[in-house]
């Protein structure tokens, strides 16, 4: 390798680290991939529930940004790309996970009498109130809200990534909020959201 090929990525935009990504820059995947890793590892979770099935996802997203890299045009951001890579990954896993779940009809008649980790952290605060309660929303609702309060996407960037209208968004928002209102309610919290 040339010396002026050798560039120190170290603080490079996402952009850089996409355009070096599809040079085949290792490093730079590397860099990449520890600057989106938390935040999409954070938004997975909160999707699919499960460790694991987070995990492979990110994995799949992160390979296919490697693969993909080249084609980046930037008409959206970089985080806005790659949340819909991620989101297009756990829409096509649930739906896999649809069909493998009606043969395992037995399974759901097994009753797990250990008490469920949202449970013994319902009385340990809001934000633990909150978190269990997006737990009961729905896929959708959940992601909307997720990616607007704990990703900090604006409603246009969630259009983006999710390639849905904004008034989409907007009307997902509406009716999440709404429903997580009730649900804080229901849950004694006088003081419930807007």
């Amino acid at each position: 390798m040339k010396a002026s090929r050798l560039r120190p990525i170290e603080g490079q935009s996402e952009v850089a680290l996409l355009e070096r990504m599809a040079g085949g820059d290792r490093d730079a995947f590397t860099a990449f991939y520890r600057q989106v890793e938390r935040p999409l590892f954070g938004y997975l979770m909160k999707l699919v529930r499960e460790r694991d099935v987070a995990e492979d996802i990110l994995n799949e997203t992160m390979m296919e940004v490697w693969r993909q890299a080249g084609r980046f045009e930037g008409r959206s951001s970089v985080n806005t790309w790659v949340f819909s890579i991620a989101h297009h990954r756990a829409v096509s896993r649930f739906r896999k996970r649809r069909e493998s779940v009606l043969h395992e009809d037995h399974a759901a008649t097994i009753a797990d009498e250990a008490p469920m980790p949202d449970q013994r952290a319902q009385s340990s605060g809001m934000a633990r109130l909150l978190a269990r309660l997006m737990e009961q929303l729905t896929f959708e609702h959940r992601e909307v809200l997720h990616l607007a309060y704990y990703q900090e996407f604006t409603v246009q960037e969630i259009a983006d990534a999710l390639d849905l209208p904004p008034n989409t968004v907007k009307t997902r928002m509406f009716y999440a909020r709404q429903r997580l209102k009730a649900l804080l309610a229901e849950s004694g919290v006088e003081r419930a959201v807007a």
